[in-house]
């Protein structure tokens, strides 16, 4: 699974989520800090990447029907610690296919 981390994921987290050999693909490393949250659905879609998020706007359209995704994994940054995070990451990736990540959101 591979995983789009958006601009508001800790570099921390990327950096423990590639030690675990987990494929991330970094909003802010692209230089896509500031876009809007639908072009970062639609990047993720287009490089078949689950996202990984604090925000909570993502939650919000992924209710629209019209919306499709590949997953999304969301943390509030305030409730779980980095740590926690990263493993929470691993865990989904560990257990979850692809297939069943499709349209689906897990929390961490």
């Amino acid at each position: 699974m591979k995983i789009y981390a958006d601009e508001n994921i800790e570099r921390s987290i990327i950096e423990g989520l590639r030690r675990r050999k987990i494929e991330v693909f970094s909003a802010k490393e692209q230089g896509y800090s500031g876009k809007p949250d639908e072009f970062h659905i639609k990047k993720a879609s287009e490089i078949k990447a689950v996202i990984l998020t604090h925000d909570i706007d993502f939650l919000r359209m992924a209710s629209s029907p019209e919306i499709n995704h590949n997953g999304i994994i969301f943390s509030h940054s305030k409730d779980i610690s980095i740590g926690q995070c990263i493993r929470g990451v691993e865990l989904i990736t560990n257990i979850l296919a692809d297939k069943d990540m499709e349209n689906h959101i897990e929390f961490l």
